[in-house]
């Protein structure tokens, strides 16, 4: 599979369908940015790795992860922009994005922003000018919109070390060099021809490990529902959790006698949160296909684990507990449990 990673570009106009847009304030304000907090000697280069405890405090210039910090906030400290110069916020720059779906958070690091686009496409973009320092283009089989179907939806990715992360259309997790945009690792997750799954969202971190959920399409059947932990250094594949319980395991009782290659359809689609003190990551599921749960085994069953907010031990990926958020029929006793 090959891949690209371009010097700046042009985009042409008809392949614009958003931008990146910066603004300052006209008085004036600085755009330096502070050593962070638990930073390492950075390397020759200048650029230095990304630790957990810069994941975890992030320098208030930062923003190393979808919502900022693990717990999912979306909180920044700056308070330079205030209600009292916000009017005069003026724009300094734009860049064109890849054309489909834009629903992207950039990152912020080292001066630079790190953008995904649609269709597995990522800019790093000089925050302070709007250059173009690289981009990476992923090659995706010619085929794989046959089972994955035409999704160009890239919520966030991830930096940890000296690496940009994201999870792939072929459902590939992939990791770029960030000085460079040079690849530096893939890891398969899931045959796309057997068990596709989209990503819509990409991954975050924990506890140096690379976590991630999809949407799992019924085609793809149950195995292609679950949530993944890899090694952010190496991209060893750690631990995968299944959103739907086998026969015999915890849970099965719960779908009312469907046999296991029908209960499909219970995505991870969403970024998760992690709390580092517990050591549990946070994830929501989706609703099963079908979602009407009488043409599923009768609406008297709980159908685990759907609809649910699910916390897995970072290291094991065991389900420590679990909530049903909507419940088929009236809630009852033990809806809180461990798996």
């Amino acid at each position: 599979m090959s891949q690209t990673s371009s010097p700046p570009f042009a985009a042409p106009p008809d392949s614009v369908a958003g931008f990146v847009i910066a603004t300052a304030v006209v008085a004036g304000m600085s755009l330096a940015t502070p050593a962070p907090a638990g930073a390492q000697q950075p390397p020759p280069d200048g650029f230095a790795p990304v630790t957990d405890a810069m994941l975890e405090d992030p320098a208030p210039a930062d923003w190393l992860t979808w919502r900022r910090t693990p717990d999912g906030w979306g909180y920044s400290p700056l308070d330079q922009v205030n209600r009292g110069n916000v009017g005069d916020l003026r724009l300094v720059w734009t860049r064109a994005l890849t054309a489909g779906s834009q629903e992207g958070t950039p990152l912020a690091y080292g001066g630079a922003l790190y953008m995904p686009n649609p269709g597995d496409v990522i800019q790093a973009i000089d925050a302070v000018t709007g250059d173009l320092r690289w981009e990476y283009r992923r090659d995706s089989p010619d085929d794989v919109e046959e089972f994955v179907g035409n999704l160009t939806t890239n919520r966030n990715i991830a930096i940890y070390g000296r690496h940009v992360i994201d999870t792939s259309v072929d459902n590939h997790v992939f990791a770029l060099d960030a000085v460079t945009g040079e690849l530096a690792w893939e890891t398969p997750i899931l045959d796309y021809r057997k068990n596709p799954a989209r990503h819509s969202s990409g991954p975050i971190i924990a506890d140096g490990k690379v976590v991630s959920g999809r949407s799992c399409m019924p085609r793809g059947g149950p195995d292609a529902c679950v949530i993944t932990a890899h090694d952010a250094t190496t991209g060893e594949e750690v631990w995968r959790r299944r959103t739907v319980p086998a026969p015999g395991e915890p849970g099965d009782e719960t779908w009312g006698g469907i046999p296991f290659e029908e209960r499909v359809h219970v995505g991870s689609w969403m970024a998760p949160s992690y709390d580092p003190a517990l050591g549990l990551v946070y994830i929501g599921t989706s609703v099963t296909s079908p979602a009407p749960k009488f043409l599923l085994g009768g609406v008297e069953n709980q159908h685990l684990y759907h609809n649910s907010t699910l916390a897995l031990d970072v290291d094991t990926g065991e389900i420590r507990w679990y909530w049903v958020q909507i419940e088929n029929t009236a809630p009852k006793p033990g809806v809180l449990g461990a798996s």
